[in-house]
């Protein structure tokens, strides 16, 4: 109903999760097989052959000890099924048969609600209108002549909906007009125009029309082409208030699940690469409409893709925007090659003249980045003189200095040397001086979470299991153990963080605990969830603390009587302050290990 939507309370959201046995939900996407407690199967979220994806029925958790991916059942159906919390949690109610309440709109929230809805009807009938004018009137058949040529099948012509704009002044106002659409949301879509005298045309003409959908595949916008040579080539439909390109990728609504299964994206420039692609059953292609890739091109991927494939035209444009996607991919989780076509041709050209096959086999050979970019900077300048050779370094020093990782910065540095007909010293003395000019900082490689979790104890992650999942076992650990003592600084902020949740909410919120940790934090706490444990068992926990606590202490020995050495040497007389605090320690040592 209009004017409503959707309410939520964290009570409801715990009914629904409650209601959906998660290893239900999971295993209609994962083949699972029970192991212990828990249940395990590959990951859907990255490409694996052995099994590290572990769902818990009892605690309604999944986790995937090698991508980290985790959550529970409304987090898993927005992962892979790409919806909104919202959609996910009425899927959920929907399938447990929980009838979902309505909340008022304010009448500001209800006017927008409305006029967003008007705009996307708009469109649709829009779509609906160029695509029956395609293959359905004798004012696209020159249209569909153009398309035919182009290799399409009617299938393909079908899927994408494409359509075509009829040649005349306001073939589409005058009709939209007769069906009561507005003026104003013709206008504001730009699916028409009005010139100086306030007359109204259409903005598309004459063109091949390509619908651009969103991630739920509703149409927000347009692309249209000409079947000449006349200028512009492409039109496309500027920004409105559904339509923002710079956040979508054209064909990611038909091309997402085949990204997910195979984990590779392939990103080209154009719509016709993007259409004769899939047209030849290559289906996890996708293109930016009309800009650089993003960020938030990034964020549409994530998740769906471990490897993107940049396939650009290789005229000047295109390779300006690879290289932009280059530089914003660097130091991602994505593995990033690029493919550089064949004799100056676009994928459009070379998947409809040599087929799917010899597409795949381009894309299997393409090369890294780095190899991409200084075999572009040595096509550009003569490295048979200084001024060459140095040109290409200054093309190459930027990636190179922009590496987190200090052993590939070398590597690269030493494939300079070689091609340029330099010594490997002479290429690392030039890029000294290049970041001692430019004042450039080089970044570290940052140590994984993973590698943080693998140093803690193995008594400190069952405590951690322990009392996370029992509010007892929480209270006696807080009541014992300084949080000072866990090694790891995520369990400290877990352990604080729920206690305050315990005391609050006089038991554990899910919803509550979800929106206090960070995301970092949360991917722990599904981590220590998955874990085994058996449950309250009351000795077994304060023999845990009592270990965890020891394990501190004697830390804390060593550190002060290192210290209390190393003042005494110095001549410092504060050294007995540290052996005094070395005594008390030992005491406290000796009555925990009573």
């Amino acid at each position: 109903m209009l004017g409503l939507s959707r309410y939520f309370d964290n009570e409801l959201i715990a009914q629904i999760k409650d209601a959906n046995d998660i290893v239900s939900v999971v295993s209609e996407h994962v083949a699972l097989k029970k192991k212990g407690q828990n249940y395990w199967g590959c990951c859907p979220f990255h490409n694996e052959k052995t099994a590290s994806f572990s769902v818990s029925p009892e605690k309604g958790f999944y986790y995937c000890f090698g991508c980290r991916a985790s959550g529970n059942s409304i987090k898993f159906l927005m992962e892979i099924e790409h919806l909104t919390f919202p959609e996910a949690l009425e899927k959920l109610a929907n399938r447990a048969n929980i009838a979902l309440p309505e909340q008022e709109l304010s009448p500001q929230q209800r006017a927008r609600e409305l006029h967003r809805k008007k705009l996307y009807e708009a469109n649709e009938l829009a779509a609906s209108f160029f695509h029956n004018c395609l293959t359905q009137t004798s004012l696209g058949k020159v249209g569909l002549e153009y398309l035919k040529k182009r290799g399409l099948t009617k299938e393909t012509i079908d899927n994408f909906r494409l359509g075509f704009a009829p040649e005349g002044w306001d073939r589409l106002y005058k009709a939209f007009r007769e069906r009561g659409i507005e003026d104003s949301v013709l206008l504001e879509l730009n699916l028409a125009r009005k010139n100086s005298e306030g007359r109204a045309y259409d903005f598309f003409r004459n063109r091949v029309m390509f619908p651009i959908m969103d991630g739920k595949g509703r149409v927000v916008g347009f692309g249209g082409r000409v079947m000449d040579d006349s200028s512009p080539k492409y039109l496309n439909s500027p920004e409105s208030p559904i339509f923002d390109k710079g956040k979508l990728l054209f064909a990611f609504d038909k091309a997402y699940k085949s990204i997910r299964e195979t984990k590779q994206a392939i990103l080209v420039e154009g719509y016709m690469d993007v259409i004769s692609a899939h047209n030849k059953g290559i289906t996890n292609v996708v293109a930016s409409l009309g800009t650089a890739y993003t960020n938030d091109h990034g964020h549409l991927l994530m998740r769906q893709a471990d490897e993107i494939v940049l396939a650009y035209d290789m005229d000047g444009a295109g390779q300006q925007a690879a290289k932009r996607a280059i530089e914003l991919l660097q130091n991602t989780d994505f593995k990033v090659r690029v493919l550089a076509m064949p004799d100056g041709k676009d994928p459009d050209d070379y998947v409809r003249n040599h087929g799917a096959k010899a597409f795949e086999e381009l894309v299997s050979k393409a090369i890294k980045p780095f190899d991409y970019l200084l075999n572009e900077s040595l096509l550009q300048h003569d490295t048979n003189d200084s001024d060459g050779k140095q040109a290409v370094l200054q093309d190459m020093f930027p990636y190179i200095a922009h590496t987190e990782s200090q052993t590939q910065r070398e590597d690269m540095l030493r494939s300079l040397a070689m091609p340029l007909w330099l010594d490997n010293s002479t290429v690392f003395r030039y890029f000294r001086n290049y970041t001692k000019k430019g004042n450039i900082e080089l970044p570290t490689e940052v140590q994984s979470v993973t590698k943080m979790t693998q140093a803690v104890s193995p008594d400190e992650e069952q405590l951690m299991a322990m009392a996370i999942n029992d509010g007892e076992s929480l209270q006696e650990v807080l009541q014992y153990l300084p949080l000072e003592d866990f090694q790891n600084i995520e369990h400290r902020a877990i352990i604080e963080k729920l206690g305050s949740i315990y005391s609050s909410h006089n038991g554990f919120d899910t919803t509550t605990v979800e929106e206090t940790l960070t995301k970092e934090e949360y991917t722990e706490y599904a981590r220590l969830m998955i874990l085994e444990n058996t449950g309250r068992d009351m000795a077994r926990l304060r023999g845990l603390i009592r270990s965890v606590r020891l394990r501190s202490l004697r830390e804390q020995y060593k550190f002060h009587s290192r210290l209390a050495d190393q003042l005494n040497r110095a001549g410092d007389s504060t050294f007995i302050g540290e052996l005094h605090k070395c005594q008390e320690i030992q005491k406290i040592i000796n009555e925990w290990s009573k």
